[in-house]
């Protein structure tokens, strides 16, 4: 066997050098009495299991775990397995680790780096199958435990050795491990170190000591002694989406990974009638200079449609890369703070020189560059109907009242129709999108760039041009002077593309929609039980949907939340009732 891998931050080793694996068997999984644990919970009726873990590593605990639930767990459980890791290994360092136990693990490993997520902050959450669930949170752990919501049954204290990593084993982490147990939760860690033992027990741990694994001598193990029980509540079963747009499609495609029934109506006879049907969208992130709710919530957002994309099928996916033209002040102060603060690994996300970008577009550019190597474009249309695979859709269907469909809970992603049902602080923008045929100047053209509106790489010999923003507008009829404006606007950013003639191939204009403060409404809506909303996406509805999707099934399910509480909090309908309340107050 190699030796085990070294982590040049901790100086320390990722697992035993005697056997990793056998130390998680004996560490995680028998000191929490897995399986009988999980065959216990079963028996009672539970539907999950959640195991929450502080040094994801290689991967090693989860994919043995994975392994023995799917071997030993009662059919009808499910594994919910959260992880912190603040630094991610790359995908070639775990293939590497996990080399060993190749023949033992192998099968389940292999599915691990199919999905493993490109090494950005935030949350990750992966489904690999009906039963089994991971999210990934790449951060410190002390900034993200606080903004995990789940509820969790045994807990693996990982990572690196108090003595190397005292700033991991905190008081923070014991507080929120206390948050997020309920009595009877497990935990169980490799160390026996007196400072863990004391900040358990003051959080309301029981601890107990074990012998350790191999050459040490103690570890320690225990459960949640205070009161409370663990909450229970019944979850829906068919599911009525108002829309077959991005929005409704990517909810009905997560819902049904968890087992739910969704049923799309549409009030057309095609999917993608509205701002979601173009034929070429392209996919990023939107850029802060902070952190915050928004960098947190597209961060994950982007990099989850990027694992999707990788694997789905006819949506013509192209991640050839986008550069984001650094033509101003405000955009070099804001991507130099940017690169500072967001917490992204240098593989995903550069700055270039204009003659790198140059050189990365294919074509002459005269500004400096923002560069994302994994960014690129989608059919939007097509993204839907795969989305839409075997969902029961009710084309031509208007619903004018929800009371009037059979169905346990409602989700409302209807773009603007929303409003029918609620009352919600969102319009409509106007923008107009221009297809030109490839020719010889732009058969250089290898990526997409970005600058106050946008040019895509050829797609089938075609390139996008877009796009106009028009809130005082109200319809969808195709406008010459906007295809001009479309056209002029990339000449005045790229010079070298200014003596070409356009041909226009096509045109198309729709309605998106936005919300006051430019940021998504979705979730449960504040006191409805069974209403939920996804709408307001903007130009961002690619990433922004398949995220919310997440956040709605999550809530629906009653499962870890798949986003920060804190961004959750944001994206909710709650906050302009807040808002509103506030001004009334101080008015």
């Amino acid at each position: 066997m190699k030796g085990a891998p070294r982590s040049s931050q901790f100086d320390d080793v990722y697992f035993s050098v005697d056997d990793g694996l056998a130390e998680t068997r004996h560490v995680f999984m028998q000191g929490n009495d897995l399986p009988h644990f999980w065959q216990e919970k079963g028996a009672a009726g539970a539907q999950d299991f959640v195991i929450a873990e502080t040094g994801f590593g290689t991967g090693l605990n989860f994919l043995c775990a994975w392994k023995e639930f799917c071997e030993t767990a009662p059919l009808k459980m499910r594994l919910d397995f959260v992880s912190f890791e603040k630094f991610p290994l790359s995908k070639t360092e775990i293939q590497e680790a996990l080399e060993p136990w190749q023949s033992e693990l192998g099968e389940y490993a292999d599915k691990l780096l199919e999905q493993y997520p490109i090494r950005v902050g935030g949350f990750h959450r992966i489904v690999f199958d009906s039963r089994i669930s991971l999210t990934l949170i790449f951060g410190d752990v002390n900034e993200y435990i606080p903004e995990l919501e789940a509820r969790v049954d045994c807990w693996f204290l990982d990572g690196f050795t108090p003595a190397k990593n005292p700033d991991m084993w905190s008081d923070t982490l014991y507080r929120n491990m206390a948050r997020l147990s309920y009595n009877g939760t497990r935990f169980a860690t490799f160390t026996a170190a007196g400072d863990v033992r004391r900040g358990l027990a003051a959080a309301g741990f029981h601890v107990e000591k074990r012998k350790g694994f191999g050459r040490k001598r103690d570890m320690i193990v225990g459960h949640y002694a205070e009161e409370g029980e663990l909450a229970t509540s019944s979850r829906p079963t068919r599911i009525a989406i108002i829309g077959g747009g991005l929005a409704g499609t990517s909810c009905a495609y997560v819902l049904k990974q968890y087992g739910f029934e969704p049923v799309i109506y549409e009030t057309s006879d095609r999917l993608a009638s509205g701002a979601s049907g173009n034929e070429i969208g392209l996919y990023n992130p939107r850029f802060t200079a902070l952190r915050g709710a928004d960098s947190e919530y597209y961060s994950s957002a982007y990099a989850h449609v990027i694992r999707m994309a990788g694997h789905a099928e006819a949506i013509e996916y192209s991640h050839r890369g986008t550069l984001h033209l650094i033509s101003n002040e405000d955009k070099d102060r804001r991507f130099s703070k940017l690169l500072e603060n967001w917490h992204w690994h240098g593989d995903h996300i550069k700055r270039l020189s204009k003659e790198e970008a140059s050189d990365v577009a294919g074509i002459t550019l005269d500004h400096e560059a923002l560069y994302l190597p994994d960014a690129g474009t989608i059919c939007p249309y097509k993204l839907c109907v795969y989305y839409a695979k075997d969902i029961d859709i009710h084309f031509n269907h208007e619903v004018n009242d929800l009371s009037d469909i059979d169905a346990d809970a409602y989700v409302l992603a209807n773009g603007i129709g929303a409003t029918k049902f609620e009352e919600l602080p969102i319009h409509t923008v106007r923008g107009q999108v221009t297809i030109v045929k490839q020719n010889d100047a732009l058969s250089n053209l290898r990526a997409n760039i970005c600058y106050s509106g946008y040019i895509t790489a050829g797609v089938n010999e075609r390139h996008a041009i877009g796009s106009t923003f028009q809130k005082w507008l109200e319809h969808s009829d195709i406008l010459d002077e906007d295809d001009a404006d479309n056209i002029t606007r990339l000449k005045e950013a790229i010079p070298s593309l200014g003596e070409i003639d356009f041909e226009i191939d096509t045109s198309r204009a729709a309605l998106r929609v936005s919300s006051k403060d430019r940021f998504p409404i979705t979730g449960r809506v504040p006191n409805e039980d069974n209403i939920y909303l996804s709408t307001a996406f903007g130009s961002h509805g690619i990433v922004g949907s398949l995220a919310a999707a997440y956040l709605i099934a999550d809530q629906m399910r009653g499962g870890v939340q798949s986003l920060p509480k804190s961004v959750a909090k944001s994206l909710s309908l709650q906050r302009f009732i807040d808002r509103a309340e506030k001004k009334r107050l101080n008015s």
